[in-house]
């Protein structure tokens, strides 16, 4: 017990297991970060809209209040984003030329839905939450516009090609045993 000015008189650095692995962790974290990252970063810390400081409070895009938050990624259609605008959006990622649904209406939209990376506080969380079951208890993206389309297409055709070029009837007399 005469070793006073380590933490631990057992271990050779003077760090325990928690604190090694707390110091890999942030060299691993530090060695995953790039450029591109660091740039989004400090672009977001800089405007007010985006800004999320060491409390985790920051302005929700869904509601526009300030209160804790939590970054995401949801789809959104034109006509919401122009309700809210752009000021709190981190980062417009992707616009999906097919039926998607919006996150925060819950319909189906052709060809105007964004991916975005945004703040949004526990109350908007808990409604896109309830969005989401509502949308996979229906059955998912069986039920969107274009999928029925196909269905009922295909069950009055049924010897239409599909794109691979396989047709129903040839699909179902074949057997995929081994032997």
């Amino acid at each position: 017990m005469g070793d006073s000015g380590k933490r631990f008189g057992w271990t050779e650095d003077g760090l325990d297991a928690k604190d090694r692995i707390q110091k890999n962790d942030l060299k691993e974290r530090a060695g995953k970060e790039n450029q591109h990252t660091r740039n989004l970063r400090e672009r977001v810390q800089e405007d007010e809209h985006t800004k999320i400081n060491n409390y985790s409070e920051g302005y929700c895009y869904g509601c526009s209040k300030v209160d804790k938050v939590i970054s995401t990624l949801i789809y959104m259609c034109g006509e919401c984003m122009e309700k809210r605008g752009t000021e709190g959006l981190m980062c417009l990622l992707t616009k999906k030329h097919n039926y998607e649904l919006c996150d925060i209406h819950a319909g189906w939209e052709f060809d105007d839905v964004w991916q975005i990376n945004c703040s949004m506080c526990d109350s908007c969380m808990r409604r896109l939450h309830k969005v989401h079951n509502a949308y996979r208890a229906k059955g998912g993206r069986k039920n969107a516009p274009d999928e029925i389309m196909k269905r009922k297409y295909y069950a009055r055709n049924p010897g239409e090609e599909f794109g691979t070029g396989i047709t129903r009837d040839q699909t179902r007399d074949q057997s995929f045993r081994l032997g």
